[in-house]
Protein backbone atom coordinates (compact mmCIF):
# COMPACT_ATOMS: atom_id res chain seq x y z
CA UNK A 1 0.00 0.00 0.00
CA UNK A 2 1.65 3.44 -1.28
CA UNK A 3 1.48 6.47 1.32
CA UNK A 4 -1.44 7.98 -0.42
CA UNK A 5 -3.26 5.21 0.25
CA UNK A 6 -2.37 4.66 3.74
CA UNK A 7 -3.19 8.26 4.60
CA UNK A 8 -6.59 7.34 2.58
CA UNK A 9 -7.13 4.53 5.08
CA UNK A 10 -6.81 6.00 8.04
CA UNK A 11 -8.79 9.28 7.19
CA UNK A 12 -11.52 6.10 6.85
CA UNK A 13 -11.41 4.68 9.44
CA UNK A 14 -10.87 7.58 12.08
CA UNK A 15 -13.02 10.59 10.32
CA UNK A 16 -14.36 9.09 7.38
CA UNK A 17 -16.59 12.04 5.53
CA UNK A 18 -16.88 13.71 8.76
CA UNK A 19 -18.83 16.79 9.82
CA UNK A 20 -15.50 19.43 10.29
CA UNK A 21 -16.24 19.27 14.08
CA UNK A 22 -14.02 18.04 16.32
CA UNK A 23 -16.07 16.31 18.63
CA UNK A 24 -17.73 14.27 16.55
CA UNK A 25 -16.14 10.95 14.96
CA UNK A 26 -17.77 8.43 12.16
CA UNK A 27 -17.00 5.32 12.05
CA UNK A 28 -17.81 1.53 10.85
CA UNK A 29 -19.34 -0.49 14.07
CA UNK A 30 -20.48 -4.10 13.92
CA UNK A 31 -23.55 -4.56 14.53
CA UNK A 32 -24.73 -7.91 13.99
CA UNK A 33 -25.61 -8.77 17.31
CA UNK A 34 -29.04 -6.20 17.08
CA UNK A 35 -30.36 -8.95 14.82
CA UNK A 36 -33.02 -11.22 16.22
CA UNK A 37 -31.48 -14.65 16.94
CA UNK A 38 -32.88 -17.01 14.47
CA UNK A 39 -32.21 -21.21 14.45
CA UNK A 40 -28.62 -21.61 12.54
CA UNK A 41 -26.90 -18.96 11.11
CA UNK A 42 -28.51 -16.19 8.59
CA UNK A 43 -27.04 -15.12 5.46
CA UNK A 44 -28.09 -11.40 4.68
CA UNK A 45 -28.47 -10.90 1.20
CA UNK A 46 -29.98 -7.73 0.51
CA UNK A 47 -31.60 -4.70 2.25
CA UNK A 48 -33.26 -1.35 1.50
CA UNK A 49 -33.59 1.58 3.45
CA UNK A 50 -35.96 4.32 2.96
CA UNK A 51 -33.50 6.69 5.52
CA UNK A 52 -30.99 6.17 8.11
CA UNK A 53 -33.76 4.84 10.65
CA UNK A 54 -35.77 3.00 8.80
CA UNK A 55 -34.68 -0.36 6.87
CA UNK A 56 -35.53 -3.85 6.14
CA UNK A 57 -33.01 -6.78 5.64
CA UNK A 58 -33.29 -10.22 4.01
CA UNK A 59 -32.24 -13.20 5.70
CA UNK A 60 -31.66 -17.00 4.84
CA UNK A 61 -33.30 -17.84 8.20
CA UNK A 62 -36.78 -19.49 7.86
CA UNK A 63 -37.88 -16.90 5.49
CA UNK A 64 -37.30 -14.23 7.97
CA UNK A 65 -37.00 -10.50 7.74
CA UNK A 66 -35.76 -8.00 9.61
CA UNK A 67 -37.26 -4.55 10.47
CA UNK A 68 -35.83 -1.73 12.23
CA UNK A 69 -36.77 1.76 12.95
CA UNK A 70 -34.00 2.89 15.07
CA UNK A 71 -31.18 2.70 12.65
CA UNK A 72 -30.29 -0.82 13.48
CA UNK A 73 -30.03 -0.26 17.77
CA UNK A 74 -33.07 -3.28 17.83
CA UNK A 75 -34.89 -5.42 14.77
CA UNK A 76 -38.34 -6.95 14.97
CA UNK A 77 -38.63 -10.51 12.97
CA UNK A 78 -41.43 -10.77 9.89
CA UNK A 79 -41.97 -13.58 8.02
CA UNK A 80 -42.68 -15.18 4.38
CA UNK A 81 -43.10 -18.33 3.60
CA UNK A 82 -39.48 -18.98 1.60
CA UNK A 83 -36.33 -17.16 2.09
CA UNK A 84 -35.98 -14.20 0.03
CA UNK A 85 -33.27 -12.75 -1.63
CA UNK A 86 -34.43 -9.18 -2.78
CA UNK A 87 -36.28 -6.39 -1.18
CA UNK A 88 -38.11 -2.79 -2.45
CA UNK A 89 -39.77 -0.58 -0.28
CA UNK A 90 -41.53 2.08 -2.01
CA UNK A 91 -42.66 3.68 1.91
CA UNK A 92 -42.69 2.35 5.31
CA UNK A 93 -45.81 1.03 4.77
CA UNK A 94 -45.89 -0.94 1.01
CA UNK A 95 -43.19 -2.94 -0.50
CA UNK A 96 -42.25 -6.12 -2.13
CA UNK A 97 -39.99 -8.71 -1.75
CA UNK A 98 -39.15 -12.33 -3.34
CA UNK A 99 -36.56 -15.51 -3.62
CA UNK A 100 -36.96 -19.11 -3.47
CA UNK A 101 -39.45 -20.56 -5.74
CA UNK A 102 -39.76 -17.64 -7.73
CA UNK A 103 -41.92 -16.05 -5.43
CA UNK A 104 -43.16 -12.04 -5.41
CA UNK A 105 -44.43 -11.21 -1.80
CA UNK A 106 -45.96 -7.88 -1.52
CA UNK A 107 -46.71 -5.71 2.27
CA UNK A 108 -49.76 -2.61 2.29
CA UNK A 109 -48.57 -2.79 6.33
CA UNK A 110 -44.32 -2.60 6.48
CA UNK A 111 -44.24 -6.15 6.48
CA UNK A 112 -46.57 -6.95 9.82
CA UNK A 113 -48.30 -9.49 7.05
CA UNK A 114 -46.49 -10.62 3.86
CA UNK A 115 -48.57 -12.34 1.25
CA UNK A 116 -47.70 -13.91 -2.19
CA UNK A 117 -48.07 -11.43 -5.18
CA UNK A 118 -47.26 -13.34 -7.56
CA UNK A 119 -44.58 -15.27 -8.77
CA UNK A 120 -41.36 -15.54 -11.52
CA UNK A 121 -41.23 -19.45 -12.27
CA UNK A 122 -37.25 -19.10 -11.03
CA UNK A 123 -35.32 -18.07 -8.40
CA UNK A 124 -35.70 -14.13 -7.63
CA UNK A 125 -32.67 -12.34 -7.57
CA UNK A 126 -33.30 -8.60 -7.58
CA UNK A 127 -35.92 -6.35 -7.20
CA UNK A 128 -36.02 -2.31 -8.21
CA UNK A 129 -38.28 0.45 -9.04
CA UNK A 130 -38.03 3.59 -11.12
CA UNK A 131 -37.83 6.83 -9.15
CA UNK A 132 -41.30 7.94 -8.48
CA UNK A 133 -43.06 4.93 -9.42
CA UNK A 134 -45.55 2.23 -8.32
CA UNK A 135 -44.39 -0.26 -10.93
CA UNK A 136 -41.13 -2.04 -11.09
CA UNK A 137 -39.48 -4.73 -12.12
CA UNK A 138 -37.31 -7.84 -10.60
CA UNK A 139 -35.19 -10.49 -12.09
CA UNK A 140 -34.01 -14.25 -11.79
CA UNK A 141 -32.65 -17.45 -12.90
CA UNK A 142 -33.29 -18.75 -16.23
CA UNK A 143 -33.44 -14.73 -17.77
CA UNK A 144 -36.05 -14.21 -15.90
CA UNK A 145 -37.67 -10.60 -16.27
CA UNK A 146 -41.06 -9.41 -14.98
CA UNK A 147 -42.99 -6.57 -14.05
CA UNK A 148 -44.46 -5.74 -10.72
CA UNK A 149 -47.48 -3.61 -10.50
CA UNK A 150 -50.08 -3.37 -7.47
CA UNK A 151 -52.43 -5.76 -9.06
CA UNK A 152 -49.71 -8.63 -9.89
CA UNK A 153 -46.74 -9.46 -12.39
CA UNK A 154 -46.45 -9.79 -15.47
CA UNK A 155 -43.60 -12.09 -17.50
CA UNK A 156 -41.36 -9.73 -20.31
CA UNK A 157 -38.92 -11.09 -22.47
CA UNK A 158 -35.33 -11.00 -22.17
CA UNK A 159 -34.17 -12.97 -24.79
CA UNK A 160 -31.61 -14.72 -22.53
CA UNK A 161 -31.61 -17.99 -20.63
CA UNK A 162 -28.54 -17.01 -18.43
CA UNK A 163 -29.40 -16.49 -14.67
CA UNK A 164 -29.95 -12.14 -13.91
CA UNK A 165 -28.59 -11.49 -11.29
CA UNK A 166 -29.23 -7.34 -10.71
CA UNK A 167 -31.64 -5.17 -12.01
CA UNK A 168 -31.00 -1.22 -12.02
CA UNK A 169 -34.50 1.23 -12.71
CA UNK A 170 -32.96 4.91 -13.79
CA UNK A 171 -36.20 6.42 -15.19
CA UNK A 172 -39.36 4.48 -15.91
CA UNK A 173 -38.12 4.78 -19.88
CA UNK A 174 -34.80 3.41 -19.06
CA UNK A 175 -33.10 0.26 -17.03
CA UNK A 176 -30.33 -2.33 -16.84
CA UNK A 177 -30.22 -5.60 -15.95
CA UNK A 178 -26.89 -8.06 -16.04
CA UNK A 179 -25.75 -12.03 -15.74
CA UNK A 180 -23.07 -13.49 -16.75
CA UNK A 181 -21.95 -12.28 -19.40
CA UNK A 182 -24.62 -9.69 -20.36
CA UNK A 183 -26.06 -6.54 -19.99
CA UNK A 184 -29.35 -5.74 -20.84
CA UNK A 185 -30.92 -2.76 -21.55
CA UNK A 186 -35.14 -1.55 -21.49
CA UNK A 187 -35.72 1.52 -23.59
CA UNK A 188 -39.18 1.92 -22.47
CA UNK A 189 -40.64 -1.15 -24.89
CA UNK A 190 -38.39 -3.98 -24.85
CA UNK A 191 -35.53 -5.43 -23.97
CA UNK A 192 -32.10 -5.99 -25.91
CA UNK A 193 -28.32 -6.38 -25.37
CA UNK A 194 -25.73 -3.95 -25.11
CA UNK A 195 -21.88 -4.45 -26.34
CA UNK A 196 -19.58 -5.05 -23.43
CA UNK A 197 -16.05 -6.30 -22.15
CA UNK A 198 -15.46 -9.58 -23.70
CA UNK A 199 -15.00 -12.20 -21.02
CA UNK A 200 -16.57 -9.88 -18.27
CA UNK A 201 -18.53 -11.64 -15.93
CA UNK A 202 -21.20 -9.69 -13.67
CA UNK A 203 -22.93 -9.18 -10.30
CA UNK A 204 -23.82 -5.85 -9.48
CA UNK A 205 -25.72 -2.82 -11.63
CA UNK A 206 -25.96 0.40 -10.28
CA UNK A 207 -27.80 3.59 -12.48
CA UNK A 208 -27.33 7.11 -11.27
CA UNK A 209 -29.47 8.32 -14.05
CA UNK A 210 -29.94 7.49 -17.98
CA UNK A 211 -26.38 7.88 -18.66
CA UNK A 212 -24.34 7.02 -15.83
CA UNK A 213 -23.59 3.83 -14.25
CA UNK A 214 -21.42 1.00 -12.51
CA UNK A 215 -21.36 -2.55 -13.32
CA UNK A 216 -19.15 -4.78 -10.74
CA UNK A 217 -18.72 -8.73 -10.69
CA UNK A 218 -15.89 -11.62 -10.76
CA UNK A 219 -12.27 -11.07 -10.30
CA UNK A 220 -12.44 -7.55 -9.15
CA UNK A 221 -13.97 -6.20 -12.34
CA UNK A 222 -15.65 -2.62 -12.59
CA UNK A 223 -17.24 -1.08 -15.81
CA UNK A 224 -18.72 2.32 -15.96
CA UNK A 225 -20.59 3.90 -18.63
CA UNK A 226 -20.61 7.10 -19.42
CA UNK A 227 -23.60 6.96 -22.22
CA UNK A 228 -26.27 4.74 -20.99
CA UNK A 229 -23.97 1.82 -22.38
CA UNK A 230 -25.25 3.05 -26.17
CA UNK A 231 -22.22 2.13 -28.16
CA UNK A 232 -20.15 5.22 -29.14
CA UNK A 233 -17.01 4.28 -31.56
CA UNK A 234 -17.57 0.67 -30.83
CA UNK A 235 -17.13 1.53 -26.60
CA UNK A 236 -20.07 1.56 -24.50
CA UNK A 237 -18.73 0.30 -21.05
CA UNK A 238 -15.29 1.04 -20.40
CA UNK A 239 -12.87 -0.69 -17.35
CA UNK A 240 -11.97 0.91 -14.26
CA UNK A 241 -9.09 -0.05 -11.90
CA UNK A 242 -9.98 -2.20 -9.41
CA UNK A 243 -7.31 -2.50 -6.62
CA UNK A 244 -8.42 -6.21 -5.76
CA UNK A 245 -9.16 -9.50 -7.45
CA UNK A 246 -11.91 -10.70 -5.56
CA UNK A 247 -15.68 -10.72 -6.72
CA UNK A 248 -17.58 -8.20 -6.62
CA UNK A 249 -20.85 -8.65 -5.63
CA UNK A 250 -22.83 -5.50 -5.28
CA UNK A 251 -22.61 -1.46 -6.17
CA UNK A 252 -24.04 1.31 -4.79
CA UNK A 253 -23.82 5.10 -5.41
CA UNK A 254 -24.62 8.22 -3.75
CA UNK A 255 -24.56 10.33 -6.78
CA UNK A 256 -21.68 10.43 -9.56
CA UNK A 257 -19.27 11.05 -7.52
CA UNK A 258 -19.59 8.67 -4.31
CA UNK A 259 -19.98 4.93 -4.38
CA UNK A 260 -19.49 2.03 -2.46
CA UNK A 261 -18.69 -2.27 -4.09
CA UNK A 262 -18.26 -5.24 -1.44
CA UNK A 263 -17.06 -7.95 -2.42
CA UNK A 264 -15.88 -11.92 -1.22
CA UNK A 265 -13.29 -12.08 1.76
CA UNK A 266 -14.38 -9.16 3.14
CA UNK A 267 -13.61 -6.77 0.38
CA UNK A 268 -15.15 -3.06 0.68
CA UNK A 269 -14.06 -0.59 -1.83
CA UNK A 270 -14.66 3.00 -1.80
CA UNK A 271 -14.16 6.05 -4.40
CA UNK A 272 -15.28 9.53 -4.18
CA UNK A 273 -14.67 10.47 -8.06
CA UNK A 274 -16.83 8.34 -9.57
CA UNK A 275 -14.90 5.20 -9.85
CA UNK A 276 -11.26 7.26 -10.95
CA UNK A 277 -9.65 6.07 -8.24
CA UNK A 278 -11.10 2.82 -6.10
CA UNK A 279 -9.70 2.52 -2.34
CA UNK A 280 -9.58 -0.55 -0.09
CA UNK A 281 -11.37 0.15 3.43
CA UNK A 282 -12.49 -2.65 6.03
CA UNK A 283 -9.76 -4.91 4.54
CA UNK A 284 -9.92 -7.57 6.89
CA UNK A 285 -12.00 -6.76 9.23
CA UNK A 286 -14.23 -9.67 8.36
CA UNK A 287 -13.18 -13.21 6.05
CA UNK A 288 -17.24 -13.50 4.87
CA UNK A 289 -18.81 -12.73 1.76
CA UNK A 290 -20.27 -9.50 1.64
CA UNK A 291 -23.46 -9.12 -0.48
CA UNK A 292 -25.32 -5.86 -0.20
CA UNK A 293 -24.52 -2.02 0.52
CA UNK A 294 -26.51 1.11 0.86
CA UNK A 295 -25.67 4.31 2.06
CA UNK A 296 -28.20 6.73 2.27
CA UNK A 297 -25.70 9.97 2.81
CA UNK A 298 -22.24 10.59 3.03
CA UNK A 299 -22.62 9.64 6.98
CA UNK A 300 -24.90 6.59 7.02
CA UNK A 301 -24.52 3.22 5.38
CA UNK A 302 -24.93 -0.38 5.56
CA UNK A 303 -23.12 -3.46 4.98
CA UNK A 304 -24.20 -6.84 4.97
CA UNK A 305 -23.16 -10.44 4.31
CA UNK A 306 -22.89 -14.39 5.10
CA UNK A 307 -23.06 -15.26 9.13
CA UNK A 308 -25.16 -12.57 9.83
CA UNK A 309 -22.92 -9.92 8.92
CA UNK A 310 -23.72 -6.68 9.71
CA UNK A 311 -21.62 -3.48 9.74
CA UNK A 312 -22.89 0.06 10.18
CA UNK A 313 -21.11 3.48 9.19
CA UNK A 314 -22.63 6.66 11.37
CA UNK A 315 -21.66 8.86 13.96
CA UNK A 316 -19.61 6.95 17.04
CA UNK A 317 -20.29 7.60 20.60
CA UNK A 318 -17.05 5.50 21.86
CA UNK A 319 -18.87 2.48 23.15
CA UNK A 320 -19.81 1.26 19.94
CA UNK A 321 -17.70 -2.42 19.02
CA UNK A 322 -15.86 -2.16 15.89
CA UNK A 323 -14.30 -4.48 13.70
CA UNK A 324 -11.44 -6.33 15.06
CA UNK A 325 -8.11 -6.23 12.94
CA UNK A 326 -6.13 -9.65 12.42
CA UNK A 327 -4.22 -11.03 15.68
CA UNK A 328 -1.85 -13.66 13.86
CA UNK A 329 0.21 -13.79 10.90
CA UNK A 330 -0.58 -15.07 7.90
CA UNK A 331 0.21 -15.78 4.01
CA UNK A 332 -2.37 -17.21 1.77
CA UNK A 333 -2.10 -19.22 -1.34
CA UNK A 334 -2.25 -16.86 -4.73
CA UNK A 335 -5.99 -17.19 -6.71
CA UNK A 336 -5.77 -17.66 -9.35
CA UNK A 337 -2.78 -20.48 -9.38
CA UNK A 338 -1.58 -21.49 -12.15
CA UNK A 339 -2.50 -17.93 -13.40
CA UNK A 340 -2.25 -15.52 -16.39
CA UNK A 341 -2.19 -12.73 -17.16
CA UNK A 342 -2.43 -11.79 -13.16
CA UNK A 343 -2.89 -13.07 -9.51
CA UNK A 344 -4.04 -12.29 -6.42
CA UNK A 345 -2.00 -12.38 -3.12
CA UNK A 346 -3.65 -12.28 0.38
CA UNK A 347 -1.54 -11.60 3.81
CA UNK A 348 -2.44 -10.49 7.06
CA UNK A 349 -0.32 -9.18 10.01
CA UNK A 350 -0.89 -9.08 13.46
CA UNK A 351 0.92 -6.47 14.55
CA UNK A 352 2.84 -3.05 13.12
CA UNK A 353 5.42 -4.32 11.35
CA UNK A 354 7.93 -3.67 8.42
CA UNK A 355 6.80 -5.92 5.52
CA UNK A 356 8.61 -7.25 2.38
CA UNK A 357 6.48 -9.42 -0.02
CA UNK A 358 8.93 -10.54 -2.92
CA UNK A 359 8.64 -13.03 -5.69
CA UNK A 360 11.31 -14.97 -6.87
CA UNK A 361 12.16 -17.69 -9.49
CA UNK A 362 13.96 -21.54 -9.10
CA UNK A 363 17.44 -19.83 -8.83
CA UNK A 364 16.56 -17.11 -6.19
CA UNK A 365 16.38 -14.09 -8.44
CA UNK A 366 14.47 -11.65 -7.16
CA UNK A 367 11.36 -10.97 -10.12
CA UNK A 368 9.55 -8.52 -7.90
CA UNK A 369 9.13 -6.13 -5.14
CA UNK A 370 5.35 -5.85 -4.23
CA UNK A 371 5.53 -4.89 -0.83
CA UNK A 372 8.45 -2.89 0.76
CA UNK A 373 7.28 -0.20 3.87
CA UNK A 374 5.62 -0.43 7.02
CA UNK A 375 2.24 -1.34 7.92
CA UNK A 376 -0.41 -1.29 10.44
CA UNK A 377 -2.39 -4.76 11.37
CA UNK A 378 -5.07 -5.83 9.17
CA UNK A 379 -5.38 -7.64 6.09
CA UNK A 380 -4.07 -6.84 2.87
CA UNK A 381 -4.38 -7.88 -1.01
CA UNK A 382 -1.92 -7.16 -3.68
CA UNK A 383 -2.29 -8.01 -7.37
CA UNK A 384 0.34 -9.22 -9.18
CA UNK A 385 0.73 -8.94 -12.96
CA UNK A 386 4.61 -10.16 -14.77
CA UNK A 387 4.27 -7.37 -17.06
CA UNK A 388 5.58 -5.10 -14.13
CA UNK A 389 7.80 -7.30 -12.85
CA UNK A 390 11.77 -6.08 -12.98
CA UNK A 391 12.30 -9.32 -15.13
CA UNK A 392 10.40 -10.67 -17.69
CA UNK A 393 9.09 -14.32 -16.16
CA UNK A 394 8.58 -17.20 -18.65
CA UNK A 395 6.02 -19.85 -17.86
CA UNK A 396 6.95 -21.65 -14.92
CA UNK A 397 7.31 -22.09 -10.80
CA UNK A 398 7.98 -19.15 -8.94
CA UNK A 399 8.04 -18.16 -5.04
CA UNK A 400 6.75 -15.48 -3.34
CA UNK A 401 8.07 -14.92 0.28
CA UNK A 402 6.56 -12.61 2.96
CA UNK A 403 9.03 -11.07 5.39
CA UNK A 404 7.26 -9.22 8.56
CA UNK A 405 9.09 -8.94 11.46
CA UNK A 406 10.42 -12.71 12.67
CA UNK A 407 7.53 -13.44 10.72
CA UNK A 408 8.92 -15.35 6.84
CA UNK A 409 6.78 -17.60 5.02
CA UNK A 410 7.00 -18.69 0.97
CA UNK A 411 4.74 -20.04 -1.22
CA UNK A 412 5.08 -21.23 -4.52
CA UNK A 413 3.03 -20.41 -7.45
CA UNK A 414 3.00 -21.38 -11.38
CA UNK A 415 2.98 -19.22 -14.21
CA UNK A 416 1.03 -20.06 -17.28
CA UNK A 417 2.17 -17.80 -20.89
Amino acid sequence: MDIKKFLLVLILNFSFLTVNCFSQQYGWVDISSNLPTSIGTASLSDMNWLNENEGWICSSALGEIYHTTDGGQTFETQTTQFYTNAIYMLNSFIGYAGGQQGRVYKTTDGGTNWFVHGSIGNTLLDIDFPPNSESGYCCGDAGKIYKITSSGVSSMSSGISSNLRSISFSSAENGWTCSGGYILHFDGNSWYEQDSPVGSSYNSIDMVNDSIGWVVGASGLIVKTLTGGETINNISWFHQTSPVTSSLNNVNFLDFNFGWTVGNSGVVLYTTNGGTDWNIILDGWTINMLRSVQFTSQTNGYILGNNKTLFKYGLLTGVEKQPTQPTEFKLEQNYPNPFNPSTSIQYAIGSRQFVQLKLFDVLGNEIATLVNEEKPAGSYEVKFTPASSIRNPATGIYFYQLKAGNYIQTKKMILLK
